[in-house]
């Protein structure tokens, strides 16, 4: 015996308080979705619009699936039951075994959810922007400077703050910059796979890509090692997208930041007011280190 829905009609005309004049607010989407589904056939039936109704159903099931992300997902409330049993076979065979087709179904992009700053400080280019940042500090006050800046005058604190900012304001011109150069890998990689098969990715089928900071803790960021497209376009991108400044590849291998900085990638020699400075000599290296 099937359970009746726990979103029918009967169950939200009894609302409590209902004899006293209480009015529900609006239909659920139980009521919206059986609603325009009767319509559909409806018309159908009457020679109104195309298809048939079994096909419309398994459309309408596909692309709730789809939009899902998966055919598992439609049953993961109860995916022993034999409803779920029912739903599931009946989706394999509209988008295959494994989903390869079930994309064709989607209606709602497909979001790759992404932090420019977590993927540039995971390959350490933020210790760039110290480096040079402790080699402007080397050149202008010698072995009185560290880190803390606790042997610097009032002027001198000023001085070394103006150039923080400079690197500061590079900083943020580079997260944009990667941030740009990703989305378009991103782009680059769907219209490699559309290419490649396009009836699983029809053209249809949109991608976005959301940058989110630090102050967006409630945004999962899109994981790289799953199956599904997002994660797999995520991927690509990150081994993939050059880095601004030295249009190096990502290299998450020890000693990546060095190898920039040995190859001339300072950044403070892309900030013409600080250009002057510079690159440290050998003994200036020793020196620092």
């Amino acid at each position: 015996m099937t359970t009746p829905p726990t979103g029918s009609t009967s169950d939200h005309n009894n609302t409590p308080g209902s004899d006293e004049g209480n009015v529900q607010a609006g239909p659920d989407d139980f009521e919206i979705a059986h609603t325009a589904i009767t319509r559909a056939i409806r018309a159908i039936n009457n020679d109104e619009r195309g298809g048939d109704g079994a096909e419309f159903i398994t459309h309408v099931l596909a692309t709730v699936a789809a939009n899902l992300g998966s055919t598992n997902a439609v049953t993961r409330a109860r995916p022993g039951s034999w409803e779920a049993a029912g739903v599931g076979e009946l989706l394999h065979s509209t988008v295959g075994s494994d989903d390869e087709y079930l994309l064709a179904y989607r209606t709602e992009p497909v979001e790759i959810i992404a932090s420019s700053t977590y993927q540039l400080d995971d390959l350490g280019i933020y210790e760039t922007y110290e480096a040079s940042l402790a080699h402007i500090g080397q050149v202008l006050f010698g072995d009185r400077w560290t880190p803390a800046r606790g042997n610097l005058t009032p002027g001198e604190l000023e001085q070394i703050e103006d150039v923080h900012d400079y690197l500061y304001d590079l900083e943020v011109q580079d997260r944009a910059e990667y941030e740009e150069r990703f989305t378009a890998e991103v782009a680059a990689r769907l219209r490699q796979l559309r290419t490649e098969d396009p009836n699983r990715y029809p053209a249809q089928l949109t991608v976005t890509v959301t940058f989110v900071d630090d102050r967006d803790n409630d945004r999962a960021l899109t994981e790289g090692w799953g199956l599904d497209l997002a994660s797999q376009l995520y991927q690509h991108a990150r081994e993939n997208t050059l880095l601004p400044g030295s249009n190096a590849k990502p290299d998450w291998s020890p000693g990546f930041v060095d190898t920039l900085l040995v190859d001339g990638h300072w950044p403070h020699l892309r900030v013409p007011e600080l250009a002057h400075y510079s690159t440290p000599t050998a003994a200036t290296t020793e020196q620092e280190s």
